[in-house]
């Protein structure tokens, strides 16, 4: 029941005292008879005293002292519409005012308020001090939707300070705190029930408004302890919901700790509103809300598989689940990369609230942005994040002179769109947004955050890494710029400096999904490396192996002994080829160590050929990165292993000495040049260079179109040799290559690749001639650090003026072994 009606049967009441003074001996009805019938209405008994007062008047019709008892009696009854039936006969200035006061309460509320306002203003002439009727006034007032006049008119009847308040002024105060809680100023409200509570400690109502006041201005654990004080006073179902609020109130703070504090303690507020939870739920039964609270926590404290337990049980139980409860499901769901159940999740979240009336969905569509993303719909995703920006305006308050501001809300909504295109390989139209959004917020955290990323998959990862270093110093509380500049230092070989970012990260953030990715990329690149390259084919072997096995396997970093940028890694080489009608294979054994730091990186090996024990050698490689843009290698292999079965057979060797230079734009152009020379041991010496470009015309998530243009021209000092040996040729090339992403789940993928060859050869004594090759492929690769090459494929060559054929099949497996 409202206070302003509880307060109405106080009235009655009051009203009900006033008969007894007012009323006297009837002429037909002994006086000792008359004041029993009133002590009885006024000890509870109000039917009999109804009854014989009904019987009185209408014995006595004209009998007006009568009439006003009666209706009295019948509004401290509730019988309001018996009561009016005397309205026009006691709304007089001739009634006594207990019995104007009646008909007056029993008009508001019956919803006459024009007769009730009339009954107040007439019972005010002639008790101006009357508190209570001015309190009634008000009330009818405040439903007639005059609550700011309602307002006025009772603080103007209050003495002021709220010290200066006596016992007579409690149904004022009472009025002045519900209309308090009318304009939702609960804090106001609590002050004035109060005060109530100063003037009459033991007033019930005023004991269960000032807790609810407190409780709807945000205060459940002040509203609770004041409960807790009158347990009497709260059915159990209400001290239930205080509970309830309560754990609910320290669960939202336990969301503010987590956005401001990076620190491992973050999660104190959660636990102790997870904890609050559970005890209200042992304490009163474990009611749905209660348990929608938890699923909130649960999702909060990261503890994503709990959260989804709980969520399935609700949902086998046939619980209706609120929005806001199964968009923190969803929460779980995504953590758990269960994309597809997380986006239909935030798809009914949103509908549910939009069907609702509601509009303030912003932050569950930025999380169906990502379920889409992951799930690979980049369309979707997209669309999404596009839609988002269009509805969102520029400014807010617009229009609004000297109040109206950019909306910080315009900005994350763009960068969402540049960021749709960035996760779905659509880069050119990344960076344009990006370079946008920079030169209108150059300081942004979260637009030079994306721009960082977009610098690392466009191959920079030297502008990648310095923009995150900087960016650090700006924000060195947040994970995801620590992680993006730890992932730059390991793409850099810079091994040490990525530990030391990671190992604060694995200490303050262990939960977090791009710190686990960061520590897995540590983890495997600490394995063991097994890499294997395997072509079986035949044709071609005029020019070199037909078929070979290349195989590497690699320690883990000597941190303990070397250091971090060494390994030591074990080599065997098989090639295999046909001449003369038979099969001749040469294997070369080796070992080495591997060397890799910033900008460059270094592998040497001693090897010996199985077959021949004299022919051992040494391989060099070297690789120089001056920049983003320009990377240089240079590499020397005294004992050749891919020569052709002709060489091998006839006690020819080879040793070879090569260099290249390769410039980057980005990760859809870059173009090189090498030039080599190999010395064989017949004393023929063959001088090359080669250069091409690389060129991708079409980037999108799922397909891939690229193209390579390469030149080649060689020479050899002896022409005449068992081998294919030119005195000069030219080559030019052109290959096609359509890479589809047929399936990816995170860091597992499946890629099919279809690559043709075209181009033209020339040979000095020779037509040119023609030159082919078509190639399709698979690519797989796993959680687990395998990534797995295979395919088949056909071509053909011109050699000395005769076109050969070659067909091939081939597996390439890297293996990082755990």
């Amino acid at each position: 029941m409202p206070l302003s009606e509880s307060l109405s049967v106080a009235f009655a009441r009051v009203c009900l005292s006033g008969m007894l003074v007012c009323s006297g001996t009837q002429a037909a009805v002994s006086s000792s008879e008359y004041e029993a019938a009133i002590q009885s209405a006024h000890a509870g008994n109000e039917t009999a005293a109804i009854e014989k007062l009904t019987a009185w008047l209408h014995a006595d019709p004209d009998n007006r002292r009568i009439m006003h008892d009666l209706a009295a009696v019948l509004v401290m009854v509730g019988r309001d519409d018996a009561a009016l039936q005397y309205y026009e006969r006691i709304a007089r200035v001739d009634s006594p005012p207990y019995a104007i006061k009646s008909v007056a309460l029993a008009a508001r509320r019956a919803g006459r308020l024009a007769d009730a306002e009339a009954a107040y203003r007439l019972l005010l002439k002639k008790t101006p001090e009357d508190a209570e009727a001015h309190a009634g006034l008000a009330y009818v007032w405040m439903a007639l939707g005059r609550t700011d006049d309602a307002l006025a008119y009772v603080s103007g009847h209050l003495p002021r300070p709220p010290i200066a308040y006596t016992r007579r002024d409690v149904a004022l105060v009472v009025a002045l705190a519900e209309l308090h809680e009318h304009h939702k100023d609960w804090l106001l409200a609590a002050s004035a029930y109060q005060d109530v509570l100063t003037l009459d400690p033991g007033f019930r109502y005023a004991l269960r408004g000032r807790v609810f006041a407190v409780n709807k201005a945000g205060l459940p654990h002040l509203a609770k302890r004041l409960a807790d004080r009158q347990p009497d006073a709260f059915s159990e179902d209400e001290r239930r919901q205080l509970a309830h609020d309560a754990a609910g109130r320290t669960v939202i703070f336990g969301q503010a700790q987590l956005e401001a504090d990076a620190r491992a303690a973050r999660f104190a507020t959660t636990d102790v509103g997870l904890q609050a939870n559970h005890e209200t739920g042992d304490r009163f039964g474990e009611r749905p809300a209660t348990l929608f609270d938890r699923l909130v926590a649960l999702r909060d404290r990261v503890r994503m598989r709990d959260a989804v337990e709980l969520y399935q049980h609700l949902c086998a139980a046939g619980v209706t689940v609120p929005a806001y409860a199964k968009a923190a499901a969803a929460d779980a769901y995504l953590y758990l990369e269960q994309p597809e159940i997380a986006r239909d999740l935030y798809r009914e979240a949103i509908d549910e609230v939009r069907q609702g009336g509601g509009e303030n969905v912003r932050a569950w569509q930025i999380a169906l942005f990502y379920a889409y993303g992951e799930a690979e719909q980049h369309d979707e995703a997209q669309a999404v994040a596009d839609g988002l920006h269009r509805d969102t305006s520029p400014m807010m308050n617009k229009g609004m002179r000297g109040i109206e501001e950019p909306n910080p809300a315009y900005s994350q909504t763009a960068l969402l769109s540049a960021q749709a295109r960035l996760y779905a390989g659509r880069l050119d139209q990344a960076e344009q947004r990006l370079a946008e959004l920079r030169a209108l917020a150059p300081h942004n955290s979260s637009i030079r955050s994306s721009w960082a990323s977009l610098q690392s998959s466009r191959e920079k990862p030297r502008a990648a890494l310095e923009e995150f270093t900087l960016l650090r110093i700006d924000d060195p509380k947040s994970v995801d710029v620590a992680v993006g500049q730890g992932e730059s230092l390991l793409t850099l070989n810079q091994f040490a400096e990525a530990r030391a970012v990671l190992a604060p990260l694995l200490e303050s953030s262990p939960e977090s999904k791009a710190v686990q990715n960061f520590a897995d990329r540590v983890d495997r690149h600490d394995r063991l490396l097994l890499q294997i390259d395997t072509t079986l084919g035949r044709g071609g072997s005029v020019a070199g192996a037909e078929s070979v096995f290349d195989s590497r396997l690699y320690s883990a970093p000597l941190k303990d002994s070397l250091g971090e940028p060494y390994r030591v890694f074990a080599h065997v080489s098989r090639s295999q080829g046909h001449t003369d009608g038979s099969s001749l294979a040469r294997t070369r054994i080796g070992a080495g160590i591997d060397y890799r730091a910033r900008d460059i990186s270094v592998e040497a090996e001693v090897n010996q050929a199985i077959t021949a024990p004299d022919a051992n050698g040494i391989a060099l490689a070297l690789s120089w990165s001056l920049s983003d843009a320009w990377r240089t290698s240079v590499f020397v292999d005294t004992n050749l292993n891919d020569l052709a079965a002709a060489a091998f057979r006839n006690g020819v060797t080879g040793k070879a000495i090569g260099a290249s230079v390769t410039w980057i734009d980005n990760e859809s152009r870059s173009a090189g040049a090498s030039v080599s020379r190999t010395q064989f041991s017949d004393e023929n010496v063959r001088e090359g260079v080669r250069i091409w470009w690389n060129e991708r015309w079409v980037s999108g998530p799922v397909f891939k179109l690229d193209s390579s243009v390469g030149l080649y021209t060689s020479t050899n000092s002896l022409s005449d040799r068992v081998y294919f040996s030119p005195k000069r040729d030219k080559e030019a090339s052109v290959a096609v290559t359509g890479e589809w992403l047929t399936w990816r789940r995170y860091q597992r993928s499946f890629t099919q690749r279809l690559t043709y060859t075209f181009g033209r050869y020339w040979q000095e004594g020779f037509e040119n001639d023609a030159v082919g090759d078509l190639r399709y492929e698979h690519a797989w690769r796993d959680d687990h650090g395998i990534a797995l090459r295979y395919g088949m494929g056909y071509g053909f060559h011109p050699y000395d003026g005769n076109r050969e054929n070659r067909r091939y099949g081939y597996l390439n497996l890297e293996w990082q072994i755990k």
